[in-house]
Formats: C-alpha cells, structure tokens, sequence
C-alpha cells in the first residue's frame, strides 16, 4: 500500500484522473514568399486554423462527456509549432497541434484514443488534401481506490483522531504516480499537506499543517503494520 503526500489540502483522494497527449498535424507546401500567390489556401497555418474550429468543437463536448466527480475532462491546447521563425520567406510546410486530453479513471485509455483518433479521421475525410497527421505520445491513465479499502479506513480514523473531523473526499484532475503504483498492484490513495488555494506565489504548506500529517502518516502506518500502541 502507498500514500502519496500530494498537495490535497489533506482531502482523500480516491480517484484522479489519466492524461493523453495527442498530436494533429497538417501538411502545406514550402515555397518563398514571392511565389505562394495565389496558393495561399496550401499554407499549412492557414489548414490548421481550418481544422480549429471542430478542434474546439470536440474539445467542449469531450469536456462534458467524460466528466467526472464534479470535474471536467479539461483539454488543454498544449502548443502549436508552424513554420521557420529564422525563415519567414518561406511558407510553413508543417503545422502540429498538441492536446493534452484530461481522461477520467472509468474510461479505459484505449477508449480516448479511439475518440480522440474519430476526430482526425472526421477531419482528414473532409480535408483529404491535408495531408494530415495523428499520434499519441503520452497515455497515463486515471488511477482509483475503493473507499472500503483498509488503508482509507485507517486514514479516516487517525485523520479524525488528530484534526478532530473525518477528511473530506476530492477527485483531481491532475495525475500522480498511483497511475503506474496501482498497475503494480500497489494499493495508492493520494493524501497530503498544503494550506488554501494556490496563487502565484504556489503551494504554501503551514508548520502545523506539516506536523499534523505527519502524526497521521505515522499513525496510519503502525496501525497498518500491527504495531502496538
């Protein structure tokens, strides 16, 4: 069994959801500035601002589609790379859009491929002179734990045994390590300190706070471990 001391304002989180980072790209012709009149639709920066629109289109509705725990599947536009900044005079022969798409633990990642891939396919069938691209480079999938499960039991009891109330329950949309823990077989609950929202000064995590997860991680584990109080 593992706790993962993420910043969880000492909330239990029993689910966080899987990231899968998606490219889409087009391809357009590469030829000098003097020359492109009249070709202007092969720029390949002007494809893919084409291709935005049902970009953002599939993006709100896979947002509230895989929605769970009160959160939505976030997609974020993680970048956009087109042409040569050293060589304006000449068109942009490739353009890539790269997705981070935010998958919920109930949804197998092999499923939000097959999304995700439905939507270049729809678009490369109406733009077949795109020249367009797919892949996937990053599939880390949602992680989860039964609330039943003795190590939340036992979190509860000395979390109330110090605080004074029982922790409450939060799903993340951020990931962690029990995606690749609990494909071990290793039982992960994520649990830990910070104090109040963050700002942009980041994470802030007050000394009490520290001392009172830490009587709880060691609480917890001598409870797990059969140590006698």
């Amino acid at each position: 069994m593992c706790i993962l001391g993420e910043p969880t304002d000492m909330h239990v989180v029993l689910e966080h959801f899987g990231s899968m980072w998606a490219r889409i790209s087009c391809a357009g012709i590469y030829v000098h500035t003097a020359f492109c009149e009249g070709r202007e639709e092969m720029n390949s920066i002007r494809r893919m601002h084409t291709l935005m629109d049902p970009i953002l289109k599939w993006i709100a509705n896979w947002e509230t589609k895989a929605a769970h725990g009160g959160k939505k599947a976030i997609v974020n536009l993680g970048g956009i790379r087109g042409g040569h900044a050293w060589r304006a005079s000449r068109t942009p022969e490739k353009t890539d859009l790269f997705l981070d798409v935010r998958v919920p633990p109930t949804i197998p990642m092999n499923e939000a491929r097959r999304e995700i891939q439905q939507l270049f396919l729809d678009l490369e069938k109406q733009h077949p002179d795109f020249g367009l691209e797919f892949e996937t480079y990053v599939s880390v999938p949602g992680a989860r734990i039964e609330e039943s499960h003795e190590l939340i039991r036992v979190i509860d009891a000395n979390h109330e045994r110090i605080m004074g109330t029982p922790p409450e329950r939060e799903v993340v949309t951020w990931c962690s390590d029990a995606s690749v823990l609990s494909r071990y077989g290793v039982e992960t609950v994520n649990y830990g300190p910070s104090s109040g929202p963050r700002d942009k000064e980041g994470e802030k995590v007050k000394i009490q706070t520290l001392v009172d997860i830490t009587k709880i991680y060691a609480l917890t584990a001598a409870d797990l471990c059969g140590v006698a109080s």
